[in-house]
C-alpha cells in the first residue's frame, strides 16, 4: 500500500486554517479595535482556505484519510474558537458556545459508529444549513463587536482599514497565483474575499448603536439551528439502527 503524504498542499492549508484561528482568537480577545480589524482579515483568510483545501486535494489528486478527517475537524475548531472569542468579549452568555462543541462531538461519534456498521454517512443537508448559519452568525457578530467597541469610544482611521484590506487582497491574489488556482475557484476566492471585507467600510460612515440583546439573539439562532442539525443526525442514526435490525 502506497504511503500517504500527510503534508501535501491541501493538508498544509488546513493546518494553516487552524493556526490562523488561534491568532484571530488572541486578536479578538485583546479588545483593541485595530487588532480586531486585523482579526477580520485573518478570518477572511480562514474562510478562503476552507474552500481551497478541498479544491486542491481533488485537483492534485492528494486526497488522504487524514485530510478527510482534518477538514471537518478544522472547521469545527475554527468556528468554536471564533464563537468562544465573541462570548468572552461579552456579546452573549459564553455557555451557548458549549452547544456547538457538544453537537460536533456527538456527530463525530455518530459518523464513526455508522462507519463501523458499514454505513457511510455523508454530509446531511441539515449540517450544511448549520454551517451556513454559523458562518452568517460569525459574520454578524464580527460587525456587532466592532460597533460595540466604537460605541465604547474606540475608533480607527479609514486609511488603516484600507491598508489592511490592500495587504490582504494583494496577498490573496499572490497566493492564488502561487497555488495555480484557475477557473471559477479563482474568481470565487478573490471576489469572495473582497466581498467579505467591503461592508466593514460603511461602519465608520454610519451612526449605529447596539447592545448585547442583538448579539445574544444572533447566537441563540445559531445555537437553535445547531441543535436542530444534531437532532437530524440522531434521527438518521436511529433510522439506520432500525434498518439494521430487520
Amino acid at each position: 500500500m502506497q504511503k500517504e503524504n500527510i503534508f501535501n498542499i491541501a493538508n498544509n492549508i488546513t493546518f494553516v486554517r487552524i493556526f490562523l484561528s488561534f491568532i484571530a482568537l488572541a486578536l479578538v480577545m485583546s479588545g483593541e479595535i485595530e487588532l480586531l480589524l486585523v482579526a477580520i482579515i485573518l478570518i477572511a483568510y480562514s474562510e478562503l482556505t476552507d474552500m481551497l483545501d478541498g479544491y486542491l486535494a481533488r485537483r492534485d489528486n492528494c486526497v488522504t484519510s487524514l485530510g478527510k478527517l482534518l477538514d471537518p475537524l478544522s472547521d469545527s475548531i475554527s468556528r468554536f474558537i471564533y464563537f468562544f472569542a465573541f462570548g468572552y468579549m461579552g456579546l452573549f452568555p459564553i455557555w451557548l458556545v458549549i452547544i456547538l462543541f457538544v453537537r460536533d462531538i456527538i456527530v463525530a461519534y455518530i459518523r464513526t459508529y455508522m462507519s463501523l456498521m458499514g454505513i457511510a454517512m455523508g454530509a446531511r443537508w441539515s449540517g450544511k444549513a448549520k454551517a451556513l448559519v454559523q458562518f452568517g452568525g460569525q459574520y454578524l457578530l464580527l460587525f456587532m463587536l466592532l460597533v460595540l467597541l466604537m460605541n465604547q469610544g474606540q475608533s480607527y482611521s479609514e486609511n488603516y482599514l484600507l491598508l489592511m484590506t490592500a495587504i490582504g487582497t494583494i496577498s490573496t491574489f499572490a497566493i492564488l497565483h502561487f497555488l495555480k488556482v484557475k477557473g471559477n475557484y479563482y474568481w470565487y476566492s478573490l471576489l469572495g474575499y473582497v466581498a467579505f471585507l467591503i461592508p466593514f467600510y460603511f461602519i465608520n460612515k454610519v451612526d449605529i448603536t447596539l447592545d448585547t440583546t442583538y448579539s445574544t439573539a444572533v447566537m441563540v439562532l445559531v445555537a437553535v439551528v445547531t441543535l436542530w442539525s444534531l437532532v437530524d443526525y440522531l434521527a438518521a442514526l436511529f433510522s439506520a439502527m432500525k434498518e439494521g435490525e430487520k
